[in-house]
């Protein structure tokens, strides 16, 4: 009698499972037609993780949260599911290769009827039924995701709102009639900086320096400062440096200094009033940032802060 070991360790791995091989090659033994399943059954997998990886790259870009590890987690999990999709019936290939593999090793089977989904040409339709099948699966569950994730970052946009966003908003008010630039596009501003208020400039005792911007203190700055181990690149290698960074004692003084540098600097970015990509794209085109799609990232943060605090204090139109 046939051992159900390595079949059911097949199908309860993980998708990264690097001993997945193995196992095929242990159920070869005890079963080369349960291996033959298995092994039809992940090149349908991949078919599917390709399908996956297609939707997601045709999809709107991810916003300012996103990052490269979730990147990796959203990989890991479409390829999890593609594997898990595949084993519970998937969208027909698996069998269709399967008969492919029993006709190769006995080829007077293509006489026999076929008893599961049609092969070859004559078979598409079924298969075109199940592929219709398995996009909507994936609709949804991308429907799911990009949910999940809207909530995440909502969740921590207003996490941050209670404490953080309220006093930004406040602090961008005293300067925004100066600059000619709505508060909440200022306030903008400073979330994309400080990751929503998570990533702060801290002294070594931990103490805020409400520097919201980043802002060096270079040799004519005269007020506090905060020194801290950046890596900045040199001939393209990167070296560990500790700058000195201006601190103040609140945001208001920080926005009060960041409105001087944008007037000094950055006039074009002036009287933008809320339109966050224009003024976005004065600070990128005068140095401010080398991200070519620092513009655009601080526009959809602009609108995050406009949906979440439409009530807040903006002076400019």
């Amino acid at each position: 009698m046939i051992s159900q070991t390595n079949a059911d360790t097949l199908r309860n791995s993980l998708a990264i499972d690097v001993r997945a091989v193995d196992g095929l090659r242990l159920l070869n033994k005890e079963s080369p037609e349960k291996a033959a399943k298995a092994a039809a059954q992940q090149f349908e997998s991949l078919l599917m993780q390709q399908m996956l990886s297609s939707m997601r790259a045709a999809s709107p870009a991810a916003d300012e949260l996103d990052s490269s590890a979730t990147k990796m987690f959203r990989g890991m999990q479409d390829q999890q599911l593609a594997m898990a999709w595949s084993q519970n019936g998937g969208i027909g290939l698996a069998d269709s290769i399967l008969r492919q593999i029993q006709i190769q090793r006995d080829p007077s089977l293509l006489k026999q009827p076929q008893r599961s989904v049609p092969l070859g040409w004559d078979g598409l339709d079924a298969v075109n039924e199940k592929v219709t099948t398995f996009t909507g699966k994936i609709a949804s569950a991308a429907a799911k995701d990009a949910a999940s994730t809207t909530t995440a970052a909502s969740s921590a946009a207003g996490n941050s709102g209670s404490g953080f966003m309220s006093q930004v908003l406040d602090a961008a008010t005293s300067v925004a009639d100066a600059l000619g630039v709505s508060s909440q596009v200022l306030a903008a501003h400073a979330a994309l900086e400080t990751g929503w208020g998570k990533k702060p400039i801290k002294d070594a005792a931990g103490a805020d320096s409400h520097n919201l911007f980043g802002i060096k203190a270079g040799s004519s700055w005269t007020g506090k400062t905060v020194d801290i181990t950046t890596t900045e690149y040199v001939n393209g290698a990167p070296q560990k440096r500790v700058e000195k960074f201006r601190a103040y004692d609140s945001y208001k003084d920080a926005f009060a200094d960041y409105a001087q540098l944008i007037k000094r600097r950055f006039s074009d970015a002036v009287g933008q009033g809320s339109d966050a990509a224009g003024f976005g794209q004065a600070l990128q085109q005068n140095g401010y940032a080398t991200d070519p799609a620092y513009a655009s990232k601080l526009a959809r943060v602009a609108d995050r802060v406009a949906r979440l605090y439409g009530n807040a204090t903006s002076n400019i139109g």
